[in-house]
């Protein structure tokens, strides 16, 4: 089986980290299988070497797509020259573009993969770009054999209106890499490294910075649960272009000692791990994809208080989820506060076995895609 993979490039985003896990996977599975990953983006990326080492193919645009004609060339050489049995393109709406470039190439499948609820493209104008996202979709459904979504409220979103046969739309679910949860670690040296007291309550944002996240509120919540104690301190990883709103409303509120800055980190189970609570108030609208740090935090048997922005099916352990409408900020604090004070605390390693066991864990995710890749 010979497959190319359409994404923006081998880096940090979501969607490569988890094809990546995935591909690595697969090698214990279907070692002979031929790999290959067309980033849109001609630039190295973090996740390269390691694609590579697992015997992967990489191939970098050597134009933008901003030069729509000769990007098009550029991948439908590609696609000839391959000979592949699979074309999966994970770009959402913007995948409708790639998948011109496949017209009168012959593959055992053209797979569009759905991977979150944003209409957007990669246009500075907000009128072409109202224009040009439903002449994308309809592209991507008449050059497409199957649409994968990641979760079921996706997968209705992306579908809605559609009437036609084909393509065929399925949910196929993440897996993560659930071994990254087994180690140990040190709550008393996780503190001292970030200058936060030994007795000190973290509360833990993980994710990229930007609005439809909504890590300004968090800063928000923080300050009401100060002044109910003040013991706690936000912890916020990631990166994104709400970072200097967030540290200037912490000054603003006179609390910014109780905040710490990581940037993006590779240790997610690691912070996840010695945190108290997870805190994740994404916007209703758009509504989050999935949410792959909802399933971190309960490998990690942390508690979360998340937003009906996410969606139900990553969670696997409803004990663990505090649902809040995002509102007053009061509500949210005075939740955690009861929260770190309970006396009956999750069982992590209970937590780790039952996600162990759910559809999200990586071989078993790894699994299904290679069965619908056969069938």
């Amino acid at each position: 089986m010979r497959l190319i993979h359409v994404v923006e490039n081998l880096d940090r985003g979501a969607v490569e980290n988890w094809l990546v896990n995935v591909f690595v996977e697969s090698r214990k599975y279907r070692p002979e299988w031929d790999w290959t990953f067309y980033c849109i983006v001609g630039k190295p990326g973090k996740l390269d070497d390691r694609v590579r080492e697992a015997g992967g193919n990489i191939i970098y645009a050597p134009v933008t797509v901003s030069d729509k004609f000769a990007f098009l060339r550029h991948l439908r050489r590609s696609l000839q020259s391959g000979a592949y049995d699979i074309l999966h393109v994970h770009h959402d709406y913007l995948s409708g573009f790639y998948l011109l470039a496949s017209i009168g190439i012959t593959f055992r499948k053209r797979v569009l993969h759905i991977h979150n609820n944003d209409r957007v493209l990669p246009v500075g104008n907000p009128l072409v770009r109202r224009l040009l996202l439903p002449v994308f979709r309809l592209f991507s459904f008449l050059l497409s054999d199957y649409v994968l979504c990641i979760s079921k409220f996706t997968l209705e979103d992306y579908r809605l209106g559609f009437r036609g046969k084909k393509p065929l739309f399925s949910v196929l679910y993440y897996g993560i890499d659930m071994s990254r949860f087994e180690k140990n670690s040190d709550r008393l040296a996780f503190r001292a490294q970030y200058g936060i007291p030994e007795g000190g309550k973290v509360i833990l944002f993980t994710g990229r910075m930007n609005r439809e996240k909504n890590p300004e509120y968090v800063v928000d919540v923080l300050h009401r649960l100060l002044a109910i104690r003040d013991d706690a301190y936000a912890i916020f990883v990631g990166k994104g272009d709400k970072e200097a709103s967030v540290i200037e409303k912490a000054r603003k509120y006179g609390i910014e000692g109780h905040v710490r800055m990581i940037g993006w980190s590779d240790d997610i189970p690691g912070f996840m791990k010695c945190a108290d609570v997870f805190v994740f108030p994404r916007l209703l609208e758009p509504r989050e994809g999935l949410g792959i740090v909802v399933l971190e935090s309960q490998c990690a048997g942390l508690p979360m208080f998340i937003t009906p922005g996410i969606e139900k099916d990553p969670v696997v352990m409803e004990e663990l989820a505090n649902w809040n409408e995002l509102g007053d900020p009061d509500v949210w604090a005075k939740g955690i506060d009861r929260l770190l004070n309970a006396s009956n605390q999750p069982d992590k390693a209970g937590c780790l076995e039952r996600m162990k066991h759910s559809a999200f864990e990586l071989s078993h995710a790894t699994k299904n895609l290679l069965a619908f890749y056969e069938a």
